[in-house]
């Protein structure tokens, strides 16, 4: 057999023999080497099939070093020629794995048997190193890791991904069992050392340890030989594929449990499989519709089914929307429907299947219907709300513009209710607001929208009219029904109503603006006597156009904090005859037009969120200003005004705390008076006003007597003084009704422990009179009129009490 040989020999002659007997053999020698370092080279250049090597070469490089870079690059075999056979180079020699070592001299017979032996061995070597690549190939590809425990020994070999897991060991692990069952997660530690004790084979799938769920699964078999049992197995990453059985798992658990219908169509539209919420929601059992095409049994004749025709438009492949579906009954449901394609997983991407899922929104439909009335009508007597008018209105305009129509809008207020409301009860009141929005429904007609704006206003829209000489007609036939006597618990009453009545568009030119003049027009109504009906006019746009002037120049004066200011008016105390107290009354200076009434603006304001931010302004300058009040007196008490509006603001307390800690105020000498007005749906404000009480300061009943208030209901709430309104005091003393209610305000105050302070006291008479009923203060022109604050300290350094001024008692005696 003719071979390739290269000769590594540093002896010239040596060499050149070494060449002829192997030429004499058959051989071919490609090269003769005399240097260690050419080697590695030159065979790779020549590629020899073995190499014959001298271990003492010319140059620095031994044969062993040489024949150690062979086999590790090349697996070249090499045949060692020397004659030196001492065990340290006998021991280099081995590590190079050498296929043989002849000692020289040796004959022409060993030196072929040698080769002959050498080049057999490496051939076999060859097939088992391809067999072992072809082996670890396969084991990559299969994402496998081998593994051998030698159970006698407790040794451990390993590759693959049994590697990877156990961060790169050496080739034996000592501690094979532990570092093999470290491996694991704690929680299968005890079924794994159960399959190990029996002597069967093990095929398990196990969590490994860790944080993250991960999964292998393990085949493995025990090999019993004399001296040795192994256990050899392999391991396979399985987190995907049991990631994968959990989800068609949970899948199934879905399709099975879900409240949708769910059916899986093929790529023609037929029925393959339904779930159980299909049959529950259908009445079709799954025998029923299988192979069927869903716009068979599932879609109502008349309507084309949209599972072909939708999937055909769609673009991404899936669809969503309502539909109307049926019952095997043959009743239909509104349905929300999804249908999505599924691409096959072949190349080509063609559809395999579809999943239509649909759920019976009936229940959602009512639901939305009962919303939609909560939020467009009034709970109490079933008319429309506020949101419903703003709807309404809109539409109407618009409709009215298109149609050339005229729109009329009617603005009811009852006459009286609020004294039949405080008088009988909150109940009764409610009772009757519902029989007064039953007549007004009776005589509406079908196009008409009747509204409850809120407590005892009502608007009645009225489109396609022809003529405004309708709703005078309509207004007649409202105010005769609504006087009408109610019987409430069997009780007698009656109401009137004022209208006002704008119409579109020659009132009015958009929806709002035709509501404000209707309000405007009823309010007309209302100062002309009540019981009646006004048209809205120009007068009235007049009124209007003032009060959005008075509007915007006080938020220019709020904003820019000029030409409001505080007057103070005094407060005498009757019994002790000094200056105990003042009220803050706010005034406005104008740059343009000089002082603004306060009436007027502070009205205007009422009307809007306005009357909150000059409330808030009230409150801070009034704090401002405490610190040269107290030097008028230590004990000064300031009273300052609420509005309704204001105890309806959240953030009212968070003021008057942010006004008290920034000018560092003591609470206990502000006194917070409040309208009789605003103690309608006291329950709502009762929580703020017992808030200011629990931080020091008083509650005042300002105008009392004017609201209809019955004087009873004193005793439950949570004030400490009332103010008799200037109109009751301004009579005295020839008014014998107003004499009587201020002696039996005075007389019920004292008995519930109230202050009383009388308000307008203008005359001596008057004072005289107070002093008698032992009225606790009194505040009006007699002893001052408001005044700014830099005229407050004169006017107390020249004040005497009427009587001593009229007895000629000089200040201070």
């Amino acid at each position: 057999m003719n071979r390739n040989i290269l000769i590594v020999e540093d002896e010239h002659i040596v060499a050149l023999d070494l060449k002829m007997s192997l030429e004499d053999l058959g051989h071919t020698v490609v090269a003769t080497l005399a240097y260690g370092e050419e080697v590695l080279a030159t065979a790779n250049q020549l590629k020899p099939d073995l190499v014959l090597m001298d271990i003492q070469l010319a140059g620095h490089m031994r044969g062993t070093e040489a024949a150690k870079l062979l086999h590790n690059e090349m697996q070249l075999p090499v045949i060692f020629l020397s004659a030196f056979c001492d065990n340290a180079i006998l021991e280099h020699a081995e590590q190079s794995l050498p296929y043989g070592y002849l000692i020289k001299p040796y004959d022409r017979k060993e030196l072929d048997a040698s080769i002959r032996m050498a080049l057999c061995r490496h051939h076999a070597d060859q097939q088992i190193r391809r067999s072992e690549l072809r082996l670890q190939m396969a084991m990559q590809a299969a994402q496998l890791g081998l593994w051998e425990l030698d159970e006698k020994e407790n040794t451990l070999l390993s590759s693959g991904i049994v590697n990877d897991l156990l961060s790169n060991p050496p080739e034996v692990i000592c501690d094979g069992l532990e570092h093999l069952m470290q491996l694991f997660h704690p929680s299968e530690h005890q079924r794994l050392q159960l399959m190990f004790n029996r002597d069967k084979d093990i095929n398990a799938v196990m969590r490994l340890a860790g944080v993250a769920p991960r999964w292998i699964e393990l085949f493995a078999r025990h090999f019993r030989q004399p001296n040795q049992t192994l256990l050899v197995g392999v391991m396979r990453d399985v987190t995907e594929q049991q990631q994968s059985q959990l989800q068609l798992r949970q899948a199934h658990a879905v399709f099975q449990t879900t409240a949708e219908g769910i059916l899986i169509l093929d790529q023609h539209f037929k029925v393959l499989s339904v779930n159980p919420a299909f049959s529950t929601i259908t009445g079709y059992l799954p025998a029923e519709v299988t192979g069927q095409h869903p716009e068979h049994f599932l879609y109502p004749k008349h309507n084309n089914s949209p599972v072909a025709a939708k999937l055909s438009e769609l673009k991404a492949n899936h669809w969503s929307g309502e539909v109307v579906c049926l019952r095997k009954d043959q009743t239909n449901f509104p349905a929300w429907q999804h249908i999505c394609r599924v691409k096959s997983p072949q190349p080509d991407s063609t559809t395999s299947h579809y999943v239509l899922t649909f759920s019976n929104i009936s229940a959602l439909r009512r639901a939305e219907e009962n919303l939609a009335k909560l939020a467009f009508h009034d709970h109490l007597t079933g008319l429309g709300n506020r949101a419903k008018l703003e709807k309404t209105l809109k539409i109407e305009v618009e409709r009215a513009i298109r149609n050339k129509s005229m729109l009329g809008v009617m603005y009811l207020d009852l006459d009286g209710f609020k004294l039949i409301n405080d008088t009988l009860g909150h109940s009764t009141g409610d009772r009757l607001l519902q029989v007064i929005a039953q007549r007004i429904g009776e005589l509406t007609r079908a196009g008409d929208t009747a509204i409850r704006v809120g407590g005892d206003e009502f608007v009645i829209i009225t489109p396609d009219a022809t003529h405004p000489s309708f709703y005078h007609k309509v207004a007649e036939k409202l105010l005769r029904k609504i006087s009408e006597e109610i019987e409430l618990d069997s009780s007698q009453v009656s109401v009137s109503c004022s209208i006002g009545i704008a119409c579109f568009p020659e009132d009015a030119g958009s929806y709002d603006e035709l509501l404000k003049c209707a309000d405007l027009a009823m309010f007309a109504a209302k100062e002309s006597g009540r019981n009646r009906y006004s048209f809205f006019n120009v007068a009235m746009a007049s009124r209007t156009q003032e009060r959005v002037f008075i509007e915007k120049e006080l938020k220019n004066a709020l904003l820019k904090n000029s030409g409001l200011a505080l007057y103070y008016q005094p407060i005498i105390d009757l019994q002790q005859r000094r200056f105990c107290g003042v009220e803050a009354l706010i005034r406005w200076f104008h740059a343009d037009y000089g002082m603004i009434s306060t009436e007027k603006f502070i009205g205007i304001a009422e009307h809007s969120t306005l009357i909150v931010e000059v409330g808030a302004w009230v409150i801070d300058q009034v704090c401002k200003d405490m610190a040269a009040l107290q030097q008028l007196g230590a004990e000064l008490k300031v009273s300052l005004n609420l509005s309704v509006r204001q105890l309806e603001d959240e953030q009212l307390l968070l003021r008057v705390d942010q006004a008290v800690e920034r000018y560092q105020v003591n609470p206990e000498l502000l006194q917070f008076e409040i309208t009789e007005t605003a103690l309608q749906d006291l329950e709502d404000k009762m929580a703020i006003l017992q808030a200011l009480r629990e931080r020091g300061s008083t509650i005042a009943i300002d105008d009392f007597g004017t609201g209809f208030s019955s004087l009873s209901r004193l005793k439950n709430l949570p004030i400490n003084c009332v103010k008799i309104d200037r109109s009751f005091v301004m009579t005295i003393p020839h008014q014998s009704n107003d004499i009587e209610i201020t002696r039996a305000v005075c007389a019920l105050c004292q008995a519930l422990q109230l202050q009383v302070v009388a308000e307008g006291v203008e005359t001596p008479a008057q004072q005289q009179f107070l002093q008698q009923l032992n009225c606790d203060y009194a505040q009006g022109y007699l002893f001052a009129k408001p005044m700014p604050l830099s005229e407050l300290q004169t006017w107390q350094q020249n004040f005497t009490f009427p009587a001593d001024r009229a007895a000629g008692i000089p200040r201070g005696s």
